[in-house]
This record gives structure tokens, sequence and C-alpha cells, in this order.
């Protein structure tokens, strides 16, 4: 990391700090309804025209309809139509596959505008775009770039992303298929060694892909290079029979059939048997094979593989922002329910029913989800408006963190927002039910969040090690750059409110306690990788080793979510301050996006409350009792609002069934 990119990362860290000072000087006005508009503005983004030119789209074509939510309808009809579908958003023209590399915040909007409707369609569209499309763009060179972009953005080159196997998943380094270089006819003979080799799971293999990039271990003259790209023609050309061509040679495609969810996608497995390609098909940018067969690299061997999958980080904010869509669609139904769901009345005697939006555990059963979705959606702006400029290695801690998160707090609020609407959210015409296990397959797509946390808490112990590495000062006389620059910063005890309010609705106590626990956290893991002192250090890549971090695994999911936690608050903050230098921002849509931050950061230290009282980080009987009486009054505040800010949302009607009713 250079000197210039980690100056810019200090100084993004040190304007957070002031930021917090900065957002207590809005003062509350719960009671002043936020502006609509402005909340929509500012959800939507600067590319708010490309989301209403689809979100028309998706009001005027019966395409759009989600037939399977109402009837029992074929599998092979729900592919076909979620494939025209996506042709039809491809002939809006409003994206290019460049704009993954040139633009990703313009294609992270797009992607996060279609995942509103039928998920089968905003899956295909990663599978043609960010997977198939992704490896030609980011792995390959000229050649490749001339010969199928322009169909792959078209959607005239249909194809498949064949990484992992039947038999290897997160392992990706074990892959068992093989591409052979035969120098004598300058060809790979890509082939499937064992049942379990096969690629399993990938769209677009048992109905509709023409081409594949197939990821091999690449084989010279006996010698095992490792994990490699390859394009694999799977179909030829179409036919009457064989619309979409027939099965090339060697080839063998099976379907996976009916699933949980994404029945609109044709996933299958994909056998190879000895199948020759000609060498141009390797997709070479970071190394290739000569005519003389000769491998050529400027990437060292052990760190190849990272660098190939370093670029498809593009992929897991795509899914990331999924399960947001998701969890947007959802809250807004489940509002929409408690809204016109009436039950009970004040008293006995009472003839007038409430609305369940009255109740204190409705309020605490939507609200809190309401807040993360905005903080996690201000989070992921932020990422976006990072990626040109900030080292790859922290965009793809960020991204993997990230996708994680929300998609462990999708499916928790989807979960939340089916039993407030009772039988109503277990219809699938509602939609919730549908969302849920949606977002459900999105915890292991594009990584299973397990392992995507011990990345992020890999990353960070790294950057924390290099720090302390060798040095005799103690860590509080130690300097931080870039990630962990917070830790400079941290006092050995809370902030002091500025005023005699209560403590825990002070923002800049909530960021000593998030940036604590993830300081102490990361400490914890180091000292159990390294000793308390260098000398006791542990050779990495050694039995010693395995078993410390093996039996450190739950603490990296629990790095990874502190993480998370502490820069959603900070650029939740950010993107606050900067609305506080619009005048288009009223005062009441600034304090309402402001309590919305203040309520996420509550809701994140309580379901941790165990960690920071054992490390004396919150001290006092009574404070559980606060922590809960906070939380129960802001969600009651906010709870006023939740129509509003459920509806800035913008769910197309299509897809946001019970706004008058709940027949």
């Amino acid at each position: 990391m250079d000197k210039s990119t980690l100056r810019r990362i200090d100084n993004t860290l040190k304007h957070l700090t002031k930021v917090t000072s900065d957002i207590e000087n809005i003062h509350p006005h719960l009671n002043e309804t936020p502006n609509l508009k402005t909340l929509k503005s500012i959800l939507d983004g600067e590319y708010h025209f490309d989301r209403d030119r689809l979100k028309e789209l998706f009001e005027e074509s019966s395409t759009f309809d989600e037939i399977f939510l109402n009837k029992s309808i074929h599998t092979d009809e729900h592919r076909e139509q979620t494939l025209k579908a996506c042709k039809e958003i491809i002939q809006l023209q409003i994206v290019k596959l460049s704009d993954m590399e040139k633009n990703p915040k313009k294609f992270l909007n797009w992607f996060e505008t279609i995942s509103l409707c039928d998920p089968s369609v905003s899956l295909k569209f990663a599978v043609q775009y960010n997977l198939w499309g992704g490896t030609i763009l980011f792995l390959g060179t000229k050649k490749h770039h001339e010969r199928y972009l322009d169909g792959i953005e078209n959607g005239s080159i249909l194809g498949v992303f064949g990484l992992t196997e039947l038999g290897h998943g997160s392992n990706v380094n074990g892959l068992e298929t093989t591409a052979t270089y035969d120098e004598a006819n300058q060809e790979f003979i890509i082939n499937s060694p064992t049942w379990n080799s096969q690629k399993y799971w990938p769209g677009n293999i048992s109905r509709h892909g023409q081409m594949a990039t197939v990821f091999a271990r690449l084989i010279l003259r006996g010698v095992d290079k490792g994990i490699h790209a390859f394009v694999v023609p799977i179909r030829g050309e179409k036919s009457n029979q064989y619309p979409y061509g027939k099965l090339c040679d060697g080839v063998e495609v099976r379907d996976i059939s009916l699933k949980d969810a994404y029945n609109g996608i044709d996933n299958g497995g994909l056998l190879l048997k000895n199948v020759r390609i000609p060498r141009e098909n390797m997709l070479d940018r970071f190394s290739q094979v000569d005519a003389q067969g000769q491998y050529h690299s400027n990437i060292p061997p052990n760190r190849h593989f990272a660098m190939t999958m370093s670029v498809f980080f593009i992929g897991r904010a795509c899914l990331s922002l999924n399960s947001l869509a998701f969890t947007k669609a959802g809250l807004s139904i489940a509002v929409n329910y408690a809204k016109n769901r009436h039950q009970f009345g004040a008293t006995t005697k009472s003839k007038q029913e409430l609305p369940i939006i009255a109740y204190s555990t409705t309020h605490r059963r939507l609200i809190p989800y309401i807040a993360r979705t905005y903080a996690l959606d201000m989070a992921h702006k932020t990422i976006a408006d990072l990626i040109p400029t900030y080292p790859k290695e922290t965009i793809h801690s960020y991204t993997s963190g990230f996708k994680a998160i929300t998609s462990w707090a999708a499916v928790e609020a989807l979960q939340s927002c089916r039993e407030v609407m009772g039988g109503q959210g277990f219809r699938l015409c509602n939609r919730v039910s549908m969302l849920r296990n949606h977002a459900d397959l999105v915890t292991t797509g594009e990584g299973d969040n397990t392992v995507l946390t011990q990345q992020v808490a890999k990353y960070l112990l790294g950057l924390y090690h290099q720090v302390v590495k060798g040095s005799k000062k103690s860590v509080e006389h130690l300097s931080f750059k870039g990630e962990l620059a917070y830790i400079n910063n941290l006092t050995a005890q809370p902030p002091t409110p500025n005023t005699n309010a209560n403590q825990l609705s002070n923002i800049s106590y909530h960021q000593w306690l998030l940036e604590k626990r993830e300081f102490l956290l990361i400490k914890e893991l180091h000292s159990r990788l390294y000793g308390r002192h260098d000398d006791e250090l542990i050779e990495p890549n050694t039995e010693r080793w395995f078993t410390v971090w093996n039996q450190s695994l739950p603490l990296c999911i629990r790095i990874t979510k502190a993480n998370v936690d502490r820069l959603t608050q900070s650029f939740f903050l950010k993107k606050i301050v900067e609305q506080s230098g619009s005048n288009l921002v009223d005062t009441a849509t600034l304090t309402m996006l402001k309590n919305l931050c203040r309520l996420d950061s509550l809701v994140q230290i309580q379901k941790d409350f165990g960690f920071f009282v054992n490390t004396g980080l919150m001290s006092g009987e009574s404070k559980w009792i606060q922590l809960e009486d906070e939380i129960t009054h802001l969600s009651r505040d906010i709870s006023q609002h939740a129509s509003v800010l459920t509806q800035a949302f913008s769910i197309p009607n299509k897809f946001n069934p019970l706004q008058n009713s709940i027949e």
C-alpha cells in the first residue's frame, strides 16, 4: 500500500472521528416527519434515472409477473420467463460490462434495482455478467474481449462460470479438473477425472449456456502449475431441435432439478471428458503458455490464485446488495401489513381495535431492521465510492465482510417480517417467505459466509501484526495505519457527553464501544496465534498454527461482525454529514437518519452485551435495563414514521402487496 493511499485512509478515519461530534449537534425532533422525497433521493443516489427506467419496465411488462407465486408452473416455463426478463433488461442498454471495472457505482446501483423483481432474474444476471462476463473482462486479454464481450453484453452468448466442483466448494485450490497442454496440436485437453470433479451448481449449465469459463489445474509437461481459467464451448450451433445448441462432444450435463429457491435458474452439473480447446482459449491476463509450451507469469506461484480470485469482489458486492434489496421489499410489505391489521383494543371495553404497528412488540420486531437496512445501504454506497481508489485487499475485505453480515441480517429480518405477518407472511403471493428463502442462498453464494469471515479476520490480523511484530512498545504507543488507524485515537475511558443527556444516547459513546470491541477481538486473535511475546511466534503453515487457527475460527466470525458494525456506523455517519452540508435536506430528515444510526448501533451493542460487560467496557447494575429501554423508546418514536421510511425504498407496486388491505 503506497504512502498516498495510507494518508488518504488516515485522513478519512480522522474525518470520521470528527463526524460524531458534528452529528451530536443535530438535535432530535422525532415528532417531525422526514421528507419522503428527500429520503428517496438519498437512497436512489445519483443514478436514479436508471432505477426509474428499470422500475417502469417491471410495472409495464408482463414478463415480470411473478406467476410462480400464484400457481404451480413447470420449471422450464419459469426458466424461459427468467431468460426473457433478462433480455428485456439488456435491451434498455443501461450498463455495459465494462462498468464493472470503470464505473462500479453505476453497475452496483443497477444490480440492486434488478434485485427487486423475481430473484431468479438478478441471479441470472449475476451468472451472465458478473461471473461469465467478469472472467472474460478481468482474466482475459484483448483477443478474448474482442471475441466475447459484445455477445455477453447483449445476451447472444450465454455462459457458465465453472469454478466449484461437487467435491470442492470453498477450497477451490483443491479443484481436480485438469487442463493438460498438448504441444503437438497447441491445444488444452480439459478433463474431469472423477465424478466429484464435475462443475456443480453454476447457472446456465443445464439449458441455456453455450460457453463456460472452466477453472482447472494447468498441467505442462507433467508439472502442475495450479488453477487457471479456460474458455470451453459446451453447446454447438442452435437449431429447431436444439434451440440453445446441442452438447459438444465430451460434454455431459445434468440438471440439479427443483431447489428451495431460484427455480428460474437452470443450475446443473458439468462433466468434461477430454474436451480439446485451442491454446488461445486460456484466459491469460496473469499468465501465458506460448506455442512451445513455455509458461510465463510475473506473479509468484503462491500469489497467482489469490490474484486471479481478487478481481471478483464486484460479484460479492452485488450479492450483498441482493440481500439488501430483499430486506427492503420484505420490510415494506410487513409495514403495510402492520398498518392494516387490527387486533385488540386499548381496554377490554374498547370497540376500537388497534393496528399492530401500535404495539411495542411490533416496534421491536421491525424498526431495528429498518434502521439496519438504512445503515447498511449507506455503508454499501460508501464502499462503492471507495472502490476506484482503495487498495484491492481492503475492498476485498469490505465486500467479504459486508456480504456475510448483510446476508445473515437479511435472513434474520425477513424471518421477523414473516412472523409479524402471521399466516399472511406464509402465503407465497405476499412474497416475504419467498424472499426469505432466496436470501438464505446468498449466505453461501459467492463464498460461504463463514469462510469469508475468516478472510476478513486474517486480513485484519495481518495489518495488526505488521505493526506490533518485533516492537517492545505497548500497543498504546504504536502507530497504526490504514484500516486500523482508529486504534490510535482510542481512549481508555469513553467520551463524556457534552450535555446532561443519557450516555447511551450519545453516538460518540457508541463509536467508542464499537471500536474498542473490534480492537480487543483482533488483539485476542493475535495473542492466540503469535503468543504474548514475539519469541513465542507460531510458525505459519505448521500443524500448531493450523490447530490454533482452527480453534479460533468462531473468534474470526466475531471479529468480522465487529469490523462491519464499526464500519457501518462510520460510513453511515459520513453520509449523514455529507447530507447535512446540502440545502436540499431538511432538519427532520437529518434527525431521522441520525436516530436510525443511533438505533442500529445500540441494537448491535445489545447483541454482544455480554462481551461489553465482561471486558469492563460497560458497567452498572441497571445498564442492561437502560439499554433495553433506550432501544424500545427509539423504536417506538421511529415507528410513527415507519411508512415514510419504507416508502422511500420505492418498491414497485407489482412487488409490494398488502399496501391497502390484507385480503
